[in-house]
C-alpha cells in the first residue's frame, strides 16, 4: 500500500489528531482568520482541497463564497454531505473534472505533509485546471526538512495555552504519540519541502509563487505561500 493510502485510510476513521472539541474549532477560526486577508471581493468560488472537518466553509459562504469542498478521504466527505445538505452555498465535489476554470480561490492547507512528492505535480495540475486565469493557490502549513516534532509539539502546547485547552493539549499529546498517527508519523514519516523547491514544482505545474508573511496554521515555525495561475 502506497504511502497515500495509509495516510487516507487514517483521514477514513476515527482521527485523533485534535486533543479535543476546542481544538478543533480553534484550529479552524485561526485558519480562517489567516486566509481572511486573501479572500477576492465577493462574490467568488473557492475550492478546499483536502478539507477535512471544513469547519471554514460557512464562513467563506457568508463572506460571498461559492464554496467547493474536496476530500479524498471517501468517509469524510459522506459527512461533509450530511453536515452541509441544507446549505445551498457549500457544495462537497467528488470528482475535479467537473470543476474547470471556475474558481477563484484554491486551498491547500495542511495537506502537502501527507503527499508523497512524485505525486504532488499531478494534483497541483488539477487545482491549475480548476482556476480561472489569474486565479490563486494557497498552500498553507508547509513543513520544511529542519521542522520536527520537539517543534510542533511546542507550537501546539502554545496553541492550547491560548485558546484554552492547555490541558486537553498535555493529555491529548500523549494520546496522539500512541495513535494511529502517531504510528503512521513513525513509520511513513511526513513529506517536507523548502520553499525554494515547492516554487520549482509550482511553476513546471502553470503557477508563479510568492511565500506569504505568515503561516496558515497554528505552528509559526511552518510557511505558506501564494501561486498565482498563469
Amino acid at each position: 500500500m502506497a504511502a497515500t493510502d495509509d495516510w487516507l485510510q487514517y483521514w477514513n476513521g476515527d482521527v485523533s489528531l485534535y486533543v479535543g472539541p476546542r481544538h478543533l474549532e480553534a484550529h479552524y477560526e485561526g485558519l480562517f482568520r489567516a486566509v481572511r486577508p486573501l479572500l477576492p471581493p465577493a462574490p467568488f468560488t473557492v475550492l478546499d482541497y483536502g478539507c477535512g472537518e471544513a469547519l471554514m466553509a460557512p464562513r467563506f459562504a457568508a463572506a460571498g463564497a461559492s464554496v467547493l469542498l474536496h476530500d479524498a478521504a471517501a468517509a469524510r466527505a459522506d459527512v461533509l454531505r450530511r453536515r452541509f445538505r441544507d446549505h445551498g452555498a457549500i457544495t462537497v465535489v467528488d470528482d475535479l473534472a467537473t470543476v474547470s476554470a471556475t474558481c477563484d480561490l484554491a486551498l491547500l492547507i495542511s495537506v502537502l505533509q501527507y503527499i508523497p512528492r512524485a505525486d504532488l505535480p499531478a494534483i497541483l495540475g488539477r487545482l491549475r485546471t480548476c482556476l480561472k486565469p489569474g486565479g490563486r493557490l494557497v498552500i498553507g502549513d508547509i513543513l520544511a526538512p529542519d521542522n520536527g516534532v520537539v517543534a510542533d509539539v511546542a507550537a501546539l502546547l502554545r496553541f492550547g495555552w491560548r485558546e484554552g485547552f492547555l490541558l486537553a493539549a498535555i493529555g491529548g499529546l500523549a494520546r496522539t504519540l500512541r495513535s494511529d498517527y502517531g504510528r503512521l508519523r513513525n513509520s511513513l514519516g511526513l513529506t517536507t519541502w523548502t520553499l525554494d523547491d515547492l516554487a520549482g514544482v509550482l511553476d513546471a505545474a502553470g503557477f508563479t509563487a510568492e511565500p506569504l508573511g505568515w503561516n496558515i496554521g497554528h505552528a509559526e515555525h511552518r510557511r505558506s505561500l501564494v501561486a498565482t495561475a498563469r
